[in-house]
């Protein structure tokens, strides 16, 4: 019994991994932390439509490389879309409906857009990734992923903040990038065989697994020197949640043999994206 229980909890697992819902979650995450980096606010509805957003996003983005690389997959992930596609069809476009109510009820001029704006280019990389992915050979496609991720993320933290951003808050957008750039570079190291299989351009298929290792250390190396160096010129929590990040990061990195099996590594690397909801606690 105790063994069907396990398995079952695998599977529901899985399939929350395979729509991106840890993804989501972690996006409210990063959101929070840039709410406390730039001590700003943000209205109720935008804490709704984000995580909508981004489910909307990675939808469409796993639905795209699914249909191009068909069922002959080796990918689990592309292989559940491949399966289920018109069901994701169809939640993303009751995703859309719900975001565009919730957007005109509630949400101001400049935020709805930077919305617009943001949305044009996210349709703009579908059309790349449709019909002119060679491109990401030359613009690795996981700077382009790192930078929507911070875009949608932070974008609206900043307008509110504007224009009283400091040289401290640039020090931590760059420092974030940084962990948010690793992660992709990790995943293209890990699945470096299911993507040449596949024929996925990603960092690692492009330039190899060994500048893929070099890059992502070079990275979580940076992140972790720029928290310590903030955290000792502004004792700033949210420097301490970032230095667990980076440590995080290169745990997976380290027991890459061992969490590889399963995707054990996703589990790890996406959680890190929580850790900056233990700032919403009051001590």
């Amino acid at each position: 019994m105790k063994k069907v229980i396990t398995i079952i909890l695998s599977r529901i697992y899985k399939i929350l991994q395979f729509l991106s819902v840890d993804i989501v979650l972690g996006s409210i995450g990063s959101s929070v932390l840039a709410v406390k980096v730039l001590s700003t606010h943000l209205p109720n509805a935008y804490w709704y439509a984000l995580p909508i957003s981004v489910w909307i996003i990675y939808a469409f983005d796993h639905l795209i490389d699914a249909l191009k690389v068909g069922e002959d997959t080796k990918t689990e992930k592309y292989t559940f879309h491949y399966l289920h596609w018109k069901s994701i069809c169809a939640g993303v476009f009751l995703a859309i409906m719900l975001l565009f109510t919730i957007i005109i009820k509630n949400l101001n001029t400049k935020t709805i857009e930077y919305g617009l704006i943001l949305s044009f280019l996210i349709f703009v990389y579908i059309l790349i990734n449709l019909f002119l992915n060679s491109i990401f050979k030359f613009f690795p496609r996981e700077l382009i992923i790192a930078i929507g991720y911070i875009a949608g993320t932070w974008g609206i933290p900043l307008m509110q903040k504007y224009p009283f951003i400091y040289n401290e808050h640039l020090i931590f957008i760059i420092n974030y990038f940084f962990l948010v750039l690793s992660i992709p570079i990790l995943y293209s190291f890990f699945e470096y065989k299911y993507d040449k299989y596949d024929g996925i351009i990603s960092y690692s298929t492009t330039f190899g697994v060994k500048m893929a290792r070099f890059t992502f250390q070079f990275l979580i190396m940076l992140s972790f020197i720029l928290s310590v160096i903030t955290l000792f010129l502004f004792q700033e929590n949210t420097s301490i949640i970032m230095i667990w990040m980076a440590i995080s990061l290169y745990i997976v990195f380290f027991y890459r043999k061992q969490l590889s099996h399963n995707a054990k590594y996703k589990l790890i690397s996406d959680s890190i994206f929580f850790l900056p909801l233990l700032l919403l606690i009051n001590v």
